[in-house]
């Protein structure tokens, strides 16, 4: 593996444990607000950044894939 396919992989990783703990957070704060539905704005807006985190994660890890396969090896 490359620095860059390293890199590419920690950054990966690190977006999709952020965005699923943004998503478990939120699922939590809005459980518990659900009989207030405007008194968490964190909640929704946790909820709603949530997936895109993950998928910006899942877009690092496929370029680190691509990466991993199409560099030579030495």
């Amino acid at each position: 593996m490359t620095t860059v396919t390293k890199r590419l992989t920690v950054v990966a990783v690190l977006l999709i444990t952020v965005g699923a703990i943004l998503l478990s957070v939120g699922a939590i704060g809005f459980e518990k607000t659900s009989d207030q539905p405007d008194a968490n704005i964190g909640a929704g807006f946790a909820l709603l950044a949530g997936p895109y985190i993950v998928g910006l994660g899942l877009v690092f890890a496929l370029s680190a894939a691509l990466t991993h396969w199409t560099t030579r090896r030495r």
